[in-house]
């Protein structure tokens, strides 16, 4: 009678649970992401990578035992069998007899695996962190070893259907041993590296054993060495998010109340570590991720030439710079250096309003003058003044006499009294000295080039194929704007247009 007791009360309990676990699945489900990551918003590169490690760094340690019961929800096939991260061969039944089993070869059983090696980081709660801590077939995690992530050629070994390789490593920055994962992984992998650099932050700048000084480089930010970092990224673009890796995060949250930031928000490594760290992660605006890959195009290998297009970029030519703004600029509070054009000659340059101002001797025998020691521009007979950085649409000279005459655009331009005004578009701005005058300052304006918001890749097919693209920066892009938020700036012959990837 005690015993019937006893099961009716246990009975009553699993009951009354019942609807609180249906609760919690329903939370997931309209989870508050906007809430749950609010410290990151606003805040970008190391900032953004700190204001995460606050989000998500408190969590329950399910311990070292409770990975192997949280499998049988966050690592269960479609047919019910095991995900094995390292092997598509087996059929392990969560679980079973298969589980912790002693191993001679591939399929004889699996085991936790710690993609952060144990043995680079010691002890502590990361040892049994369900995020980074995934089942696999025993003896493949075994060849694995401690050996950093990379990409090989397989000549140490190969797992079955050549799924997981060990080898020397072929990344450029790292030569030794490594093991390259499967590609239908290396994704999954990439954003668990960059929780582990998020949720860890206080610890990883001290991993030191075995070969992990061969992958994080002992710093706070970045974290990772460079050739690490470039992979893992490049990783997390060629292989996106799925839904198994989305459903992975649910499941682990339930378990450990932490999530994965960078599942959640799949382009948010590029605003900690990669293309658009310059800018602030905005929680309001989607995050999608493009599933093709943009490396960045270098001169000359345009893919598309047409006729009549401007050269591809080569090292030394101008970049555009969104940045570049109209206003008064004095040549005395510049600072001038020296420099030689292939063309023009010896002269001097310098920076202000964003744009690079050049003045070079051209075919004249007389030598440039100093223009920081006279705090103005010597324009001697048939020297060259250069602007560049963006398209100018009016320049006034300021000249220090009434002598004087500037030849723009093929047409020969008087001074005025003492000033002199030019309005077109050109870009680069370049003029040429046709008798001696003495230039203090000028008046440049600049073409506004305001964002066009392009809402999706496919509105990319409305720009044309004849142009060339720039980063937010200036650094050449190629001839398409890649896939992926960011401010671009795009160039077709003269004319300077900037677009805004939302």
């Amino acid at each position: 009678m005690k015993r019937r007791v006893l099961f009716v009360a246990f009975a009553a309990f699993l009951f009354s649970l019942t609807p609180v676990c249906q609760t919690f699945a329903a939370d997931i489900k309209t989870f508050d992401l906007k809430k749950y990551y609010a410290k990151a918003n606003g805040k970008k590169a190391a900032d953004l990578k700190t204001a995460l490690h606050s989000v998500i760094a408190k969590h329950t340690n399910i311990g070292y035992d409770g990975l192997l019961e949280a499998y049988h929800d966050t690592d269960k096939r479609a047919d019910g069998y095991l995900r094995d991260w390292y092997s598509n061969a087996t059929r392990y039944v969560i679980g079973g007899p298969a589980e912790n089993h002693s191993y001679k070869g591939e399929g004889d059983g699996y085991n936790r695996e710690h993609l952060v090696p144990q043995s680079w980081f010691g002890s502590g709660e990361m040892k049994s962190d369900l995020f980074q801590v995934v089942p696999s077939d025993g003896y493949v995690n075994n060849r694995r070893g401690n050996y950093p992530f990379g990409e090989n050629r397989g000549e140490s070994y190969t797992s079955a259907n050549g799924y997981s390789k060990v080898g020397a490593c072929t990344v450029s920055g790292y030569s030794g041993q490594c093991f390259e994962p499967n590609d239908e992984i290396k994704g999954d992998i990439a954003r668990i590296y960059f929780y582990v650099l998020a949720c860890y932050e206080n610890l990883h700048p001290n991993w030191t054993g075995g070969s992990a000084s061969q992958f994080f480089d002992g710093k706070k930010y970045p974290g990772l060495k460079d050739w690490a970092l470039k992979m893992l990224l490049r990783w997390a673009k060629q292989d996106p998010v799925d839904q198994v890796e989305k459903a992975r995060n649910d499941s682990a949250y339930t378990k450990q109340e932490n999530r994965n930031p960078f599942v959640d928000y799949p382009s948010l490594c590029e605003y900690v570590w990669g293309d658009s760290v310059s800018y602030v992660f905005d929680i309001n605006q989607p995050h999608g991720q493009s599933t093709v890959e943009n490396p960045d195009p270098q001169p000359g290998d345009d893919p598309d030439p047409q006729p009549g297009d401007d050269p591809d970029p080569q090292p030394g030519d101008p970049e555009v710079n969104p940045e570049a703004g109209s206003g008064t600029i004095v040549f005395a509070e510049l600072t001038w250096k020296g420099a030689t054009h292939a063309t023009y000659g010896k002269g001097y340059t310098a920076t202000a309003n964003g744009l690079t101002l050049s003045y070079f001797k051209a075919t004249s025998g007389v030598e440039p003058v100093d223009v920081s020691k006279y705090g103005e521009l010597r324009f001697y007979d048939k020297s060259v003044f250069i602007i560049e950085g963006a398209e100018i649409t009016g320049v006034t000279f300021h000249a220090g006499d009434k002598k004087g005459e500037i030849v723009i655009d093929g047409k020969t331009l008087s001074f005025d009294g003492s000033e002199l005004s030019w309005t077109g578009s050109m870009n680069p701005f370049i003029c040429t000295a046709s008798a001696q005058s003495r230039i203090s300052s000028i008046d440049v304006t600049v073409k506004a080039a305001e964002p066009e918001t392009v809402v999706s890749v496919q509105s990319f097919s409305l720009l044309p194929d004849s142009l060339k693209v720039f980063s937010a920066d200036g650094k050449y892009m190629g001839r398409k704007i890649p896939a992926r938020r960011g401010t671009y700036v795009v160039r077709r012959g003269r004319t300077v247009r900037k677009y805004m990837v939302k």
